[in-house]
């Protein structure tokens, strides 16, 4: 095809979408819905960037009414590359998102057009949400652990930039149409991440285990989600992780020593967890200063003290209220 600044090649195809749980972007996507998005992966000349490095090929995926369109640019002169990336450019703005797995740190800035559209970096959200999972965040791993998806005779990723470079010495290569699959299946991968992904955010993936709750409680305590991460958090100690039940009781003996004024609640609750999670530091102090507090409190008032019959603000159930802050609990 040709644009304005000279000739590029592109490949165009409608693919069915596959098994898709389709999930809703609520206020993670910005107040975009997943449909909203393209999905891009490029392949390059060298794997470090810097004004040396070429984008060769780029492949974006976007829905589509019957399933999934597919487009895939191809750099075939190196002197084509205004063509080529005004047209990726435009066929980015098919859409106002996208998405992109570690493409702000690496595809992004090799592409010297301006992206006026909202950007999602999956790896970022992958690695926070799934790093007690899996040992590597790779998309090879993710689509593998994840996702049930297995390549077969895939090329490996440092071989990429040599076919490219045959290609051009000799105007072929027998590892170029592997390398141009490579990057079909890159982004073919990410519609199905970003919808699981979407439901892990909501705590709507069946799958999630204890320690994925702790990972989603702490990924919504970074986006300043407090009372969905609270949450989150609790599931995870009703589910057997003590370190959440560290976090939680933490949390839970603060507010009541200091804003519900109620230390004798506060010293049952540090009890509770030292004795469902052993000897922790932090839990030792505080009992040991709550001790002091109401002994003094006994001094004084010759009395024990009563604490205030105002409502605590914790269920006593994990899932209990969970649905009015986007996250359920577990089945």
């Amino acid at each position: 095809m040709e644009n304005e600044y000279g000739l590029t090649w592109r490949w165009a195809e409608v693919l069915p979408v596959g098994r898709l749980e389709r999930a809703d972007a609520r206020s993670e996507l910005g107040g975009l819905q997943a449909d909203d998005f393209s999905f891009l992966d490029t392949e390059t000349t060298g794997l470090a960037g810097g004004t040396g490095t070429q984008v060769f090929t780029a492949a974006v995926a976007r829905p589509h009414p019957n399933g999934v369109e597919l487009v895939q640019l191809f750099l075939a002169e190196p002197s084509d590359e205004p063509a080529f990336l005004a047209a990726l450019d435009a066929e980015l703005r098919a859409t106002p998102g996208l998405a992109t797995y570690n493409g702000l740190s690496f595809d992004l800035p090799l592409l010297r057009t301006r992206w006026l559209m909202a950007r999602m970096d999956l790896l970022h959200l992958a690695r926070s949400l799934l790093r007690p999972r899996l040992e590597s965040c790779t998309l090879r791993a993710v689509e593998e652990r994840l996702l049930g998806f297995e390549r077969e005779d895939d090329i490996p990723g440092h071989l990429i930039p040599q076919a490219y470079f045959d290609y051009l010495r000799n105007g072929w290569s027998t590892t170029l149409e592997p390398t141009l699959e490579h990057n079909r299946q890159d982004v073919l991968s990410l519609q199905h991440l970003l919808h699981r992904l979407l439901h892990r955010l909501r705590g709507a993936d069946p799958a999630m285990e204890a320690h994925d709750w702790h990972a989603l409680g702490r990924h919504l305590l970074r986006r300043g989600r407090r009372s969905a991460a609270w949450r989150a958090l609790t599931v995870a100690a009703d589910l057997g992780d003590l370190d959440a039940a560290y976090l939680v009781a933490r949390r839970k003996a603060v507010v009541l020593e200091w804003r519900l004024k109620q230390p004798a609640a506060a010293m049952k609750v540090v009890e509770a967890a030292l004795s469902r999670i052993g000897p922790e530091p932090d839990l030792e102090k505080r009992r040991l200063r709550l001790r002091g507090r109401l002994q003094r409190a006994l001094d004084a008032q010759g009395r024990r003290p009563q604490d205030g019959s105002q409502a605590l603000p914790f269920p006593d159930q994990g899932g209990h209220g969970l649905d009015d802050l986007g996250i359920v609990g577990p089945a």
